[in-house]
């Protein structure tokens, strides 16, 4: 759940037995392959990686349990640590320049997935999916009727989406409880409400912490407005929008949600905010993972984020501030009543498989059974508590399981070892097991097990919490491919946006700057994609 999306991981099927092409039709499916398949791969080493005992991406626990499991031997053609991109540069280099190509290949960047699949080079992975792919993997896939639609042209499945947990990256705002309890004030429901607390955590504050020292609302937007934790768009949704994705406007057609007349009272609202001090002076400068950096401190009193935060990063404020209690609260209403946030997609890439590739059913041995016997086993199951004892679990004298943490040599998150990162998830499965623990139930599944161990304490309640506001999530309704002029236009119309709301929200332009914007948006390419991402919706509805 925590290891967000890494690079790639990728994999090319040639059987020792045949060094030549082999026709499709002599390609069997089998659980084990005798003489041994090679599988080459290209990794995007996710930087959160660890390895121990001198294991690299390219020879590690996992590449050992292909080769002794399955007979699949998997050669790496290059990895890279995916820092700023890497593993997308790389992959164009290797593509523009004609070095060999992965064979199956799993990306988590769009524009990149989209440029594979247009480069003629991979394959139409839907029939191969039909054919060879598990019913527990495909009644997943089934979760989401939409998840094909950014990989399909033509009606042809390019791709196969990289499944993700349901309400994943959803959120929910986290607050200082004991600070609240301390200033005898109530849980705030509405954005009024929010705005007397965060007034009194910064003025009034119960640790004695001075107000320059204080971040009522830790939020960040130099990556997006609209994004996974110290988020903003929330706050825009008090007042009828969500920015920088595709929501079903009045006349049910799609409009880009930054362009909605909505978004000024937002904007207005964060200008207000930042001259008060609630928010930081940095937040257009700051990512994600900065907006962590005051909440973790013990000097920062809400911070927007997903259900599972107790338990990463929240759960180190400790460690500062020994009695700090974080607590989730649902998101706050605007002037009417109105609360939206962005809803989680139920993938976070694409798999993709090269034509002329002898052996493909190799990779679908090696996916099935990690969607099998891994990605939710009945209690009893050799993976009840992870998949490689000494590296993501380890049990005690009493065959039980110890916290990550006190792993000898340290926990390693192995499922970034695996081809396809992220390992195998079922959208729901990991809900059930919240829902099952806040209910009550003792842990009896591996999921429930996970989460009950190494997941903050809060994490069920707040998965509870966050189901309760369920008709406030509202998914980017556009999921196709990236249209002709969101190729040629989108990264100007992207500057420019982001340009005018920052000048609106510290104050260098007036409010009513963006009604400009808009204007500029619509005539610079804005009206265009509309209509092509309107075209393509009437296609898929």
């Amino acid at each position: 759940m925590l290891s967000g999306c890494g690079g790639g991981g990728a994999t090319s099927g040639d059987s020792a037995e045949t060094k030549t092409e082999a026709p499709k039709s002599e390609s069997v499916y089998k659980e084990s392959y005798d003489p041994p398949v090679t599988i080459t791969t290209a990794w995007g080493i996710n930087p959160i990686a660890k390895f121990k005992d001198g294991e690299s991406i390219e020879n590690s626990v996992a590449t050992k349990w292909a080769k002794e499991k399955f007979g699949i031997d998997i050669k790496s053609l290059w990895s890279v640590t995916d820092t700023n991109g890497a593993f997308v540069t790389k992959m164009r280099l290797a593509m523009s320049s004609g070095q060999e190509m992965p064979e199956i290949v799993t990306v988590g960047d769009d524009l990149l997935a989209q440029d594979l699949i247009d480069s003629g080079m991979y394959q139409e992975a839907g029939p191969l999916f039909d054919q060879y792919a598990s019913d527990t993997w495909k009644k997943a896939m089934e979760l989401d009727p939409n998840i094909w639609n950014p990989y399909t042209r033509d009606g042809k499945r390019m791709g196969i989406p990289i499944l993700d947990y349901a309400y994943n990256n959803d959120y929910l705002l986290w607050i200082r409880q004991d600070w609240l309890d301390k200033l005898k004030l109530e849980t705030p429901t509405t954005i009024d409400e929010l705005e007397t607390v965060m007034e009194a955590f910064k003025n009034n504050n119960p640790d004695g912490l001075s107000p320059d020292q204080v971040i009522p609302l830790s939020i960040g937007f130099k990556t997006s407005m609209n994004t996974w934790m110290g988020d903003p768009s929330w706050i825009f949704g008090a007042y009828g929008t969500l920015p920088q994705q595709w929501n079903v406007g009045a006349d049910g057609k799609l409009e880009y949600g930054s362009i909605n007349p909505a978004m000024k009272q937002g904007l207005t609202k964060l200008n207000e905010w930042l001259g008060k001090g609630y928010i930081p002076q940095e937040a257009a400068l700051w990512d994600e993972n900065k907006t962590a950096e005051p909440a973790v401190a013990g000097t920062a009193g809400i911070i927007p984020g997903p259900y599972w935060m107790s338990g990463w990063p929240l759960q180190d404020t400790a460690k500062n501030v020994p009695d700090a209690v974080w607590k989730p609260i649902t998101i706050p209403t605007g002037p009417d009543g109105t609360a939206m946030r962005h809803g989680t997609k139920f993938s976070n890439g694409v798999i993709l498989i090269k034509k002329d590739m002898a052996h493909p059913e190799a990779f679908f041995t090696y996916q099935n059974y990690l969607f099998d016997n891994y990605a939710d086993p009945a209690p009893g199951s050799p993976y009840d508590y992870g998949l490689f004892e000494g590296y993501d679990y380890q049990l005690d004298a009493n065959g039980q399981p110890i916290p990550g943490e006190e792993i000898d040599g340290g926990y390693v998150n192995v499922t970034l070892y695996l081809l396809v990162h992220d390992g195998a998830r079922i959208p729901d499965a990991q809900m059930k097991a919240l829902m099952n623990l806040a209910d009550g139930k003792e842990p009896v599944t591996k999921l429930e097990k996970d989460v009950a161990l190494n997941y903050g304490k809060e994490t069920p309640a707040a998965a509870k919490m966050l189901l309760s506001q369920e008709e406030i999530s509202k998914k980017n309704m556009f999921t196709g491919p990236t249209t002709d002029t969101m190729k040629s236009r989108l990264d100007y119309l992207n500057k420019i946006e982001n340009q005018v709301f920052n000048e609106i929200i510290y104050g260098k332009t007036p409010v009513d700057a963006f009604d400009t914007f808009v204007e500029t948006w619509k005539s610079g390419g804005g009206d265009k994609i509309t209509q092509e991402v309107n075209e393509w919706y009437d296609g898929v509805k």
